[in-house]
C-alpha cells in the first residue's frame, strides 16, 4: 500500500497525524466496506436458481433483481450524497450507507414475493449509494497523484474478493441450509463494521456541521457548475461510455453464474460433476483470485506505464478488454465446469483491471471540489446503464431465445439452458465496445486533466 503525503495547502487538506499507518489502516477499512458491498450486491447471483424456483420467477425478473431494482436508486442517490460528501463527513456517510444496506440485505432473506424481495433489493441500492463516491474521494485526498492508481487498484480488490465471500458463502449456504439464512447472514457483518468506521476513520479535511452541509456553500461548487466543468471534457465521456459497456458485460455475466452452472453443466443434480458448494468454491476461488490479480495489476500497471505518457494508462485496459472477449465466449461452450471456470478467469482479469486506471484518471480529471460528484455522475450512468440493463439484458435474451427454441419443439428445460448461453455469447461482444472508449479516452487524458 502506498504511502500517504501532504497534499498541498492550495487545497487545503490537513497531513493527518501518523500519515503513513494511518493511510494504509484507512484504505484496509475502506477495503473491508468495499468487501462488504460486493458481498451483498452479488450474492443473489449465485442465489438466484433457488430464489428464482422458490418464487416463481421468470428469467427477466432474476435479471431485474440482480440489476435494475438495485442500480436505479443506487445510481441517482450517488449524486446528491456526493455533493453531501464534498462538504460533509465521509467517513460519517460511509457507515451510515453500510448500515443501511446491510439491513435490506438481511430484509431480503424474510421476502415472500417478487414484489417484497424487489424492494429489499432497492433498498440495499440505496445504501451502497452513499459509500462509493465518499470513498473515493477520502482515497483521492489521502494518496498523491503518483500512487493513486496503486491505491484505487488495492481498494478495487475489494470487489472480487467481496464476490468471492458472495459465491463461495452462498453455495454452501445452498447444500447446507437456505437462500433466506445466506441473506441473513451475508447482511450481519456490515452492521459492526458500520460502527468500526464511524469511530476510527477521521476526516482529514475537517468537517462542518450536518447542518450547515445541508445549505449552499459558496466555497463549494455546486452540482451544476461542477458537471458543467466536466462535461466540457471529452475524456470523461468516454471513460463513462467504457464504464457502461464493462458493466454491462460484468453484471450480465455476474447474475446468471448461478444459473448458467446450474443449468449447462448440471450442478446439484443426482451424477453431477459438482455439488452447489464445489460450485460457490470454484466460482468464488476464480474470482477472487483473477479479480484480485486484475485490479491490483491495473492499477500497478498504470502507475508504470505512465513515464511513457499518462494516456498509456488507458490503453493497457483497452487491450485486456479486446483479449478477454474470445475467452469468454469459449468458455460458454466448455463441456467440463472447471474448464469453464478456467477460460472465465481471463475476462474477470480484464472486467476488473481497469478500476484502478479509470478512478485514477477521473480524480485527475477533476478538482479536489468535485471529485466526488465526479465519481458520482460516472456511476450513476455507467450503473444506470451498464449495472442496471446489463442483467436484465441477458434475461430478456435468455427468454426470447428460449420462446424460440420452444416453439421448435425443443424441452423447455433444453431451450432454457441453450437460451442463457446465446445471450450471454451475445453480451460477451461488448467488452470489443468498451476498448475502443479506452483507447479515445487515451488519447485525450493529458489535455483534460485539471490544472
Amino acid at each position: 500500500m502506498a504511502d500517504i503525503t501532504a497534499q498541498g495547502e492550495k487545497k487545503g487538506i490537513p497531513k493527518p497525524a501518523g500519515s503513513t499507518g494511518y493511510a494504509n489502516y484507512a484504505l484496509a477499512v475502506l477495503f473491508v466496506v468495499m468487501l462488504l458491498n460486493f458481498l451483498d450486491r452479488q450474492i443473489i447471483s449465485i442465489l438466484g436458481e433457488h430464489i428464482k424456483r422458490d418464487l416463481g420467477l421468470e428469467n427477466w425478473q432474476l435479471g431485474a433483481l440482480s440489476g435494475l431494482s438495485f442500480a436505479l436508486l443506487y445510481t441517482t442517490l450517488g449524486v446528491p450524497i456526493a455533493l453531501l460528501a464534498d462538504r460533509w463527513h465521509r467517513p460519517k456517510i460511509i457507515a451510515i450507507a453500510l448500515a443501511i444496506w446491510s439491513g435490506f440485505t438481511m430484509a431480503c432473506g424474510v421476502a415472500q414475493n417478487f414484489v417484497q424481495i424487489l424492494i429489499a433489493r432497492v433498498g440495499v441500492g440505496v445504501g451502497e449509494a452513499g459509500s462509493g463516491p465518499a470513498s473515493h474521494s477520502l482515497l483521492a485526498d489521502l494518496f498523491p497523484p503518483e500512487k493513486r492508481a496503486s491505491a484505487m487498484g488495492v481498494y478495487g480488490m475489494a470487489v472480487p474478493m467481496g464476490a468471492f465471500f458472495a459465491y463461495a458463502g452462498g453455495g454452501y449456504m445452498m447444500q447446507h441450509f437456505s437462500w433466506r439464512e445466506a441473506m441473513l447472514i451475508a447482511g450481519l457483518p456490515g452492521l459492526c463494521v458500520a460502527i468500526m468506521v464511524w469511530f476510527t476513520i477521521r476526516e482529514p479535511r475537517g468537517a462542518m456541521s450536518l447542518k450547515v452541509a445541508l445549505k449552499a456553500n459558496p466555497g463549494q461548487l455546486g452540482f451544476k457548475q461542477a458537471f458543467a466543468e466536466l462535461a466540457r471534457k471529452p475524456t470523461y465521456w468516454q471513460l463513462i461510455a467504457a464504464g457502461v459497456m464493462v458493466q454491462f458485460v460484468a453484471y450480465g455475466f455476474a447474475a446468471f453464474y448461478g444459473s448458467y452452472f446450474i443449468r449447462i453443466h448440471g450442478v446439484g443434480q443426482p451424477g453431477a460433476a459438482w455439488d452447489f458448494a464445489t460450485m460457490g468454491v470454484a466460482l468464488g476461488t476464480m474470482v477472487g483470485i483473477s479479480g484480485s490479480l486484475g485490479a491490483f495489476s491495473g492499477g500497478w500497471v498504470a502507475d508504470r506505464v505512465r513515464r511513457f505518457g499518462v494516456g498509456w494508462t488507458l490503453v493497457v485496459p483497452g487491450l485486456t478488454m479486446l483479449a478477454s472477449t474470445p475467452l469468454m465466449i469459449l468458455g460458454l461452450y466448455q463441456d467440463n465446469p472447471l474448464t469453464a471456470v478456467i477460460f472465465f478467469a481471463a475476462p474477470t482479469i480484464a472486467g476488473t483491471f481497469y478500476y484502478g486506471p479509470t478512478f485514477a484518471a477521473i480524480q485527475s480529471l477533476a478538482r479536489n471540489e468535485t471529485r466526488a460528484v465526479a465519481v458520482a455522475v460516472y456511476l450513476l450512468i455507467s450503473g444506470l446503464i451498464g449495472m442496471g440493463m446489463g442483467s436484465l439484458f441477458v434475461g430478456l435474451l435468455n427468454d426470447v431465445f428460449k420462446d424460440m427454441q420452444m416453439a421448435e419443439g425443443v424441452p423447455e428445460a433444453a431451450a432454457n439452458a441453450s437460451g442463457l448461453v446465446q445471450a450471454l455469447a451475445i453480451v460477451a461482444l461488448f467488452n470489443i465496445w468498451a476498448g475502443i472508449h479506452f483507447f479515445l479516452a487515451a488519447r485525450g487524458l493529458a489535455k483534460d486533466q485539471a490544472a
